[in-house]
């Protein structure tokens, strides 16, 4: 016992000197609930070499309603700081406190004290950057928007988000403050993508490349599916043929404006311009390498006579000129197709509508060419060419069957 008793004196007394280091200098504190003003004075007197009493002192001075008083909150965050001058917390209130006194030169003081001790931190980058911002400079609040930025990218939203409020000027936030690196371009894309802000998406689009910043082909898509769903066809369209000869994809020389209308690959770049697919329950969809009315694939789409199906599942964005007479032709083929209402193929406009229906299949029918001839409104620019069915009211409502789609064609007339 005797030998044991020793060892564990020792680690005793170690202990309680560590934690008496610890209580010291991090301001450990062992206060129940919310310490009072009394409880606090009492504490630094019991232990005035503990920096934490002081610092809840210069708090309750800061923000206690009844007891603000801006000076006192001052002495108390000095005194805090006489006995660690390395705690960041210590000097960020103290900045807050001279920024509400207005005394910016102190603040801005106190705030560079608190970067010091902790430089690549980004709490001390944050307030830095708010305070800055607040006390209206700009252009030293830059940096410390910067370095997050830079160093802690899931903040960016954040980031952006009070930039857009103080500054509101996306060209200047891409100038000044967007690091010039891909990844940190790319996500500022996102986030100027997630309040819908057109314009700047295409500037920093094309400041990406200016960089000489190759995107990869999810990267472009994403940009091409926020361009048509803004509604400009023409933009989205440029970017989606110089995708397809970046990745060395062939262009229709013939005049055809629909991507991959043969069937012969199951996607071209899987996005865009290209074949949309969307599952939906009772109907199974394929590309079908046996049955074809030109070369070797069509689109199989077989309806298993279980569902009302309201069908628009299969259709493609097609960029198009204002103003302009077009002439669509496809061709189809089914097999059993139940129901009065059958299959056919609709053309409608996006942004200034027009609407365009060829005629409806059911039963059996050998390879037929479906038409449709319209032309497009002033302002026009693009549309959606979908395979469709309508779902039905009547007692024969469950439609199966299958249907071949094959050789979609687009062109102006």
């Amino acid at each position: 016992m005797k030998r044991l008793f020793l060892p564990i004196l020792i680690l005793i007394v170690s202990l309680a000197a560590a934690y008496s280091i610890l209580f010291i200098w991090r301001g450990v504190y062992l206060y129940q609930g919310v310490p009072s003003k009394e409880t606090l004075l009492k504490a630094l007197r019991l232990s005035p070499s503990n920096p934490d009493p002081f610092y809840r002192l210069g708090l309750f001075y800061q923000w206690d309603i009844r007891n603000i008083d801006l000076k006192e909150s001052i002495k108390y965050f000095s005194k805090a700081i006489e006995r660690n001058p390395l705690e960041q917390e210590y000097w960020l209130n103290l900045a807050k406190v001279f920024q509400r006194m207005g005394d910016q030169v102190a603040s801005e003081r106190a705030m560079e004290k608190a970067i010091l001790t902790f430089p690549t931190g980004y709490r001390g980058r944050w307030m830095a950057g708010n305070l800055l911002l607040q006390q209206g400079f700009i252009e030293k609040a830059i940096p410390h928007f910067t370095y997050i930025l830079a160093h802690y990218p899931n903040q960016s939203g954040l980031v952006y988000d009070v930039l857009f409020r103080a500054i509101n000027d996306p060209e200047f936030i891409l100038e000044r403050l967007v690091p010039k690196d891909p990844s940190l371009l790319e996500q500022y894309l996102s986030y100027l993508y997630e309040i819908g802000d057109k314009e700047s998406v295409e500037k920093v689009w094309e400041k990406k490349a200016s960089y000489g910043f190759k995107s990869d082909r999810s990267e472009t898509l994403r940009y091409i599916e926020f361009l048509i769903a803004h509604g400009d066809f023409n933009e989205a369209f440029q970017a989606w043929k110089a995708r397809l000869r970046e990745e060395g994809l062939s262009i229709p020389s013939d005049g055809n404006l629909i991507t991959n209308g043969g069937f012969e690959k199951e996607q071209i770049l899987g996005g865009g311009f290209d074949w949309k697919i969307v599952n939906v329950p009772g109907v199974d969809i394929s590309f079908d390498h046996s049955i074809a009315f030109e070369e070797k694939s069509s689109l199989k789409i077989t309806f298993n006579g279980k569902e009302n199906v309201d069908f628009q599942h299969v259709y493609q964005c097609v960029a198009l000129k204002p103003d302009t007479e077009y002439g669509f032709k496809a061709h189809m083929k089914t097999k059993g197709i139940t129901t009065k209402s059958g299959l056919k193929i609709e053309i409608s406009g996006i942004g200034p509508t027009f609407h365009g229906v060829s005629e409806s299949l059911i039963g059996d029918n050998g390879w037929r060419e479906l038409t449709v001839a319209f032309r497009t409104p002033a302002q026009s620019q693009g549309g959606v060419v979908r395979v469709r069915r309508e779902k039905t009211d009547k007692f024969d409502r469950f439609i199966s069957g299958t249907v071949w789609i094959d050789n979609v064609q687009l062109r102006p007339r």
